[in-house]
């Protein structure tokens, strides 16, 4: 996934659903160098994988605000291993970190970028603009994001590679990916 857009929970469904038909038994979700984007679109990527939990926790000055909780069935129990790298940010790390602290995914790669702010933007009457940081998003574990980011569970380096190379043998993160889930590692996270 490259980025959350407002297709993107609709696109994702439509392929698990294709690929559980197709006999999957795990998944490798790629959300390396994804900026992040629209923040529902990325609690909604997250309901597809969980039952039930906490999405992310939004935490102002006084404390917890508000949370995103888990609503639905997810789609699949089958194992998933998330991919991440220093370009995972925002709405990407939230996804990431939802599925780590709620035992859902295994996550490999590197440290996430730490974008996990809430800002309100004012129009200024000059006709500049101001932002006020107001509130931070905070992992289901308790775990700010902002300037911190997402620490894999399995670190993974990875060497400059082509955007074309992503998900081939010269991918070490995602060859790393792939034995996970073929020596059912992560198996027992699933269930």
């Amino acid at each position: 996934m490259t980025q959350f857009n407002a297709n993107a929970p609709n696109e994702l469904t439509n392929a698990i659903n294709r690929l559980e038909k197709q006999g999957a038994t795990g998944y490798v979700l790629d959300l390396r160098s994804n900026p992040g984007g629209l923040l529902q679109a990325g609690i909604e990527i997250a309901r597809l994988w969980l039952n039930e939990g906490t999405i992310v926790y939004t935490v102002n000055r006084q404390g917890v605000e508000g949370s995103f909780e888990a609503t639905q069935h997810a789609l699949t129990r089958d194992p998933l291993v998330v991919l991440v790298n220093q370009g995972t940010a925002s709405a990407s790390e939230i996804l990431a970190g939802a599925l780590k602290d709620n035992g859902r995914a295994t996550i490999v790669g590197e440290q996430t970028f730490g974008k996990g702010l809430i800002q309100s933007l004012f129009d200024l009457s000059d006709g500049s603009g101001l932002a006020v940081t107001v509130a931070k998003y905070e992992t289901p574990a308790h775990l700010d994001i902002n300037k911190q980011g997402i620490k894999p569970d399995v670190s993974v380096p990875i060497d400059p590679i082509a955007m074309t190379q992503f998900g081939t043998a010269t991918d070490r993160q995602y060859e790393a990916a792939v034995e996970l889930l073929t020596t059912h590692s992560v198996i027992a996270g699933a269930a």
